[in-house]
């Protein structure tokens, strides 16, 4: 494991460092940009996760308020996948998904679970991931290669990493920091309030949980392109930025906070407290206090979207436009009670998966183009490897949609899986599983051995699946089909996760102690602290049927 790092000062900052070796990569070679055209070189390639974005409370995906003007320029400039569809609802298995092309069933990681469940009579069991992740790819045919990121699930402990010789965490809170964990965890024992009060008098910046990140990592990474530019002006980059604001507390800085909000409201709802049991959030909450919720997420994507821009402006004055490809996307999107819930990570609903895909790059695709149909969040790795003239990153079984993103030719018709576990009142997980093919989006929902229940939605006549959709029973008639595609998208899964090389996520790691367990419980992720289901036995068994949790 890296070194525990210090807690940030003024222009200091910790740094991991992965020292790989090459991969064995196909050819360089890539298509024309157009027919006749030599083949552009090799890009630079910035990919962005805004995590907690969901796709349609953008402007260039139809929303009424002018939430993204930067994106939606960007959009513009290049191409948008009108229905992108994430493999989860929260962040750790999406971004796996995002880095390796590959659905959770196939990498294998669905629930933080995984990192608790003891083994016998000991620590953790290890925890089994699959995939080469797009780091590798690029850093194998001579990319230079950066990842920042600003929430935990990303860490190196959790499996990523892999392919950076940079990776680095910004954004920190007094969790990420052992020795003031430690320090915290004591006083607090001893309810020691002027101990505690003079802790974070000592660290503001790590106590401060409304502290923006986005431009500390736009300016971290603008900082790593210039240093390897010197370094290596004829080596192509790889960044990777993850942009953390628009997940709660809903407290962008101003005038971006202040810019969709009511002035004249005066009720309980200020951004912060969104989750716990004495949140003013809920589902009976009154119209203008939703209003407001919903209000102060869209000055939070104001405000990325503006960092987003800046970092744009910056490799235009570098003279890096040209020759980098952009590519713009999320983890997951966010419930504001469209189907009883608040926040993520409880259903598979569309404003929870449809997350956005915009990507540019003058010398290698069209300006302006919308590409209409399904594609899959697995798809972004192994188009970027495309792009790059490298192929997919290996195992990957996400699709190349380079070819869609250029006008040859329409995405081919795929059915897209979306997986979940939620735990709730003990005893088994309750499974949800999302297919999208085209314009159809189905949630699946059973616990156990319990028939499933399907709620189906048409996004041509509902493009946000506001619903109610259809609902019926997988057994009822009308879900025979449904069913063929989950057997089918079964098979897919399990010769994928097959395919994909192996290695252990949580290698040399003791499992989660309590400062990272503190740190997930702060902004809702409270499951991790609750003893771990029983195992059931079942090695290797997929994550749509339950993974290693008991079906009891």
């Amino acid at each position: 494991m890296p070194a525990t790092p210090s807690p940030p000062r003024p222009r200091t900052r910790p740094r991991t460092r992965f020292l790989l070796p090459a991969l064995l990569l196909p050819s360089l070679a890539t298509s024309c940009s157009d027919a006749g055209d030599p083949a552009p070189p090799r890009p630079h390639v910035i990919l962005i996760s805004v995590d907690t974005l969901r796709a349609d409370h953008l402007s260039c995906y139809g929303y009424g308020r002018p939430t993204s003007p930067r994106l939606d320029r960007l959009a513009r400039e290049g191409v948008l996948f009108e229905r992108a569809f994430s493999t989860s609802s929260w962040t750790l298995p999406a971004h796996l998904s995002l880095l390796t092309g590959l659905p959770v069933s196939a990498h294998g990681v669905c629930d933080d679970r995984l990192w608790t469940r003891p083994g016998p009579g000991g620590p953790p069991e290890p925890v089994e991931l699959r995939g080469t992740f797009l780091s590798e790819l690029l850093r194998g045919a001579g990319y230079r290669t950066a990842g920042f990121y600003t929430w935990k699930y990303l860490e190196p402990t959790f499996g990523f990493g892999p392919g950076f010789e940079v990776y680095e965490r910004l954004g920190h809170t007094f969790y990420s920091f052992p020795p003031v964990a430690r320090r915290f965890d004591e006083l607090r024992a001893r309810a020691d309030v002027k101990g505690l009060e003079a802790l974070a008098a000592e660290h503001p910046e790590l106590f401060d949980d409304t502290r923006p990140s986005s431009a500390e990592v736009v300016e971290r990474a603008l900082e790593w392109i210039d240093a390897v530019r010197a370094e290596t002006p004829r080596d192509p980059f790889f960044c990777f930025l993850h942009l953390f604001d628009a997940h709660d507390p809903y407290s962008a800085p101003e005038p971006y906070r202040a810019r969709f909000a009511d002035p004249a409201y005066d009720g309980p709802i200020n951004g912060r407290d969104v989750m716990g049991p004495g949140s003013p959030v809920h589902g009976d909450m009154a119209p203008a206090d939703l209003a407001q919720l919903v209000a102060l997420y869209d000055g939070e994507i104001a405000w990325i979207d503006a960092q987003i821009g800046r970092l744009l402006d910056e490799l235009a004055a570098r003279g890096l436009e040209r020759d980098t490809l952009v590519v713009v996307t999320s983890d997951h999107g966010e419930e504001f009670y469209e189907h009883g819930s608040k926040q993520h990570r409880h259903a598979l609903y569309v404003e929870s998966v449809h997350v956005p895909w915009i990507a540019r790059w003058p010398r290698g695709l069209p300006a302006g183009r919308r590409v209409p149909g399904a594609v899959g969040l697995v798809d972004v790795a192994p188009t970027i490897g495309v792009l790059a003239g490298l192929g997919p990153p290996p195992g990957a079984s996400g699709r190349d949609q380079s070819g869609a993103a250029r006008g040859e030719r329409s995405p081919q018709e795929h059915t897209y899986v979306s997986e979940l576990l939620v735990f709730a009142g003990g005893g088994a997980p309750e499974r949800h599983i999302g297919l999208t093919r085209g314009a159809r989006h189905a949630v699946l929902v059973a616990r156990g051995t319990a028939p499933w229940r399907v709620e189906r939605f048409d996004l041509d006549a509902d493009p946000l699946g506001r619903g109610p959709g259809e609902r019926f029973e997988l057994s009822d008639p009308r879900g025979s089909e449904l069913a063929r595609r989950l057997d089918s998208a079964r098979g897919e899964l399990a010769a994928a996760r097959a395919r994909a090389p192996a290695r252990l996520a949580n290698e040399g790691a003791a499992g989660l102690d309590a400062a990272d367990v503190g740190e997930l419980s702060a902004v809702g992720y409270t499951g991790v602290d609750e003893p771990p289901p029983a195992a059931a036995g079942a090695a290797g068994r997929l994550c749509v049927d339950g993974c290693v949790w008991s079906d009891e």
